[in-house]
């Protein structure tokens, strides 16, 4: 029996964490509440230029609620795992297979897909948070255009314990979250926002000054990066890719700020991988997986509007 996304409470995690002298330590993660108002809704309305927007940009009923949930409540699993090999590393994370160790499920009747792991950098907590609350977001989109995620999870750091995968695997980027703000803000001038009292909800603004939390994401592996075809009008990728985008569209999320090749992949082969699932608005079945959300906005535009900004940027992909 597939496993619900949110049945894992406590993940203990081999091979992430050593003690200054060099000595590997357990890392036991406990699931993380994520919040409605963590992420705030772009544009944002209080600094609108006094224009009538053009017929068909805005959503008429206001950006798109989520849907119901249809997960059990929350359960109460441990789930063991040890780090596997290392996949890839972004802006705001670090991704590794995830071996799952034999009691991992020993008293369950569910069983897990493959997993990843996404250690989220030391910097960029509020950037992991926002990825963390995307996918729980977009829960009727999970094993449709978007990976399962099996939840968001946190660990206490003490100054005698160390992160060997922060310098082994650094950002070539020197900015911060606590310098950039979140994705809803960053087109805004700071001055603009502090004049209309305009700031990211308090546990947002607490993630990004954040330093002795370590925060891991839990997610199924998905399958390789997406391969365009080699034909002259790409008659085939470009609807594959704008299906998938359109499936975020219906729900106001636009991924046009960070649409690039590495974060469009295949759904993951099944067996060993569950299935794809029909989505709940079109009924299709795709082949391709989104990631990364950090830099995801939702917005109250018309599925239009996003999709037509998302296409803008298939190029990169």
């Amino acid at each position: 029996m597939e496993v619900p996304q949110n049945a894992v409470a406590t993940v203990t995690l081999e091979g992430l964490l050593q003690h200054i002298d060099g000595n590997p330590l357990s890392a036991t993660f406990h699931r993380c509440e994520l919040l409605p108002d963590m992420v705030q809704i772009y544009p944002v309305k209080a600094l609108a230029r006094n224009q009538k927007p053009r017929p068909g940009k805005f959503r008429p009923d206001g950006a798109a609620p989520r849907p119901p949930s249809t997960l059990p409540p929350p359960g109460d699993m441990h789930l063991n795992l040890r780090l596997g090999k290392f996949i890839g590393d972004g802006r705001s994370g670090i991704v590794f297979e995830a071996e799952q160790l034999p009691d991992a499920v020993a008293n369950s009747e569910h069983a897990f897909p493959p997993l990843v792991v996404k250690i989220v950098r030391q910097e960029r907590c509020q950037s992991g948070a926002r990825e963390a609350w995307f996918y729980d977001h977009l829960e009727c989109l999970q094993g449709v255009v978007v990976p399962r995620c099996y939840g968001w999870f946190e660990l206490r750091l003490t100054p005698e314990w160390e992160v060997p995968a922060w310098s082994t695997y650094p950002t070539s980027n020197s900015r911060t979250d606590a310098i950039e703000g979140p994705a809803e803000f960053m087109s805004y001038h700071i001055s603009d926002l502090r004049e209309k009292n305009l700031r990211p909800s308090p546990i947002m603004t607490e993630l990004a000054a954040a330093r002795d939390r370590l925060f891991i994401l839990v997610m199924e592996r998905v399958g390789g990066r997406f391969q365009r075809q080699p034909t002259y009008d790409d008659s085939e990728s470009e609807p594959r890719l704008s299906a998938a985008y359109t499936e975020l569209a219906h729900m106001g999320v636009d991924m046009s700020l960070d649409i690039k090749g590495r974060n469009v992949c295949m759904a993951p082969e099944a067996p060993p991988g569950l299935p794809s699932l029909p989505s709940p608005f079109t009924g299709r079945t795709h082949n391709i997986r989104l990631i990364d959300f950090e830099l995801a906005l939702r917005t109250d535009w018309s599925v239009a509007v996003i999709v037509s900004n998302c296409e803008s940027h298939f190029g990169s992909v």
